[in-house]
């Protein structure tokens, strides 16, 4: 099974072309640490150079890096990430309201510091933590400890901004209709058997379990999408 799995991340046999083709494989690339993103796709591919993975997210625009699943920032493919923030972002708001909560962010607060920067990004483009932080602040929403982060994190969930250009040595962010175009409609269940299909074909074998635990999905989500896509599984003597 080991073996399996290290073929379907692209760690053992021929390498992917592009960083678009390991995005695709894998679905989504932990982000948190954006060096350890980039390294990943490297390790991936041959001849891949740091500026190959710069011109994606920047130039061609053909990746971005955001919060997704379970909370964490994760590099995916551009055309990926309107169902997948459908599907993996609900979950997560409550979590963020009572963080926000904890940083002293009230809702009336935190729905201010959301409106202040899709109202930036429109009218002035893509900007930095820095600008972004001047903008909320003058709406008096608390900027201070861990608040601007999550003011920034509910604009991402809503899928109001994502990581854009690079400014300097920062990604700033910028609205999601300008930097991606608007976004198609999501079918859910179609959805979920896009997330299955493409988990097990970048990280299995797996079971139910294991997709629900790294999608940050209720288990009954993971086993609708599989459930759509039996007629292509197949089990394993141990089950999996």
């Amino acid at each position: 099974m080991l073996a399996e799995r290290l073929t379907a991340q692209l760690l053992s046999g021929p390498p992917a072309r592009d960083p678009e083709a390991v995005a695709e494989r894998l679905l989504a690339v932990q982000g948190q640490d954006p060096r350890g993103a980039r390294l990943a796709l490297r390790a991936r591919t041959s001849g891949l150079s740091a500026a190959d993975v710069e011109r994606a997210l920047t130039l061609d625009r053909s990746l971005l890096i955001t919060w997704l699943n379970r909370g964490t920032l994760h590099l995916v493919r551009s055309e990926d990430y309107p169902w997948l923030q459908a599907l993996t972002t609900p979950p997560l708001h409550t979590a963020n309201a009572r963080r926000l909560a904890q940083e002293g962010v009230s809702r009336a607060a935190a729905e201010r510091g959301v409106a202040v920067i899709e109202r930036s990004l429109t009218e002035e483009g893509p900007l930095t933590r820095g600008e972004l932080r001047e903008r909320i602040a003058s709406a008096d929403v608390r900027t201070e400890g861990q608040a601007l982060v999550h003011v920034l994190m509910l604009a991402c969930l809503r899928g109001v901004a994502v990581r854009g250009p690079m400014r300097g040595s920062e990604q700033a962010l910028a609205l999601v209709r300008d930097w991606l175009g608007e976004p198609a409609p999501v079918v859910r269940d179609t959805a979920l058997a896009e997330l299955a299909r493409r988990y097990l074909g970048g990280h299995g074998p797996a079971e139910d379990r294991d997709l629900a635990r790294w999608a940050g999905l209720p288990l009954r989500d993971a086993r609708r999408g599989l459930t759509a896509i039996a007629a292509t599984l197949v089990e394993r003597e141990d089950g999996l």
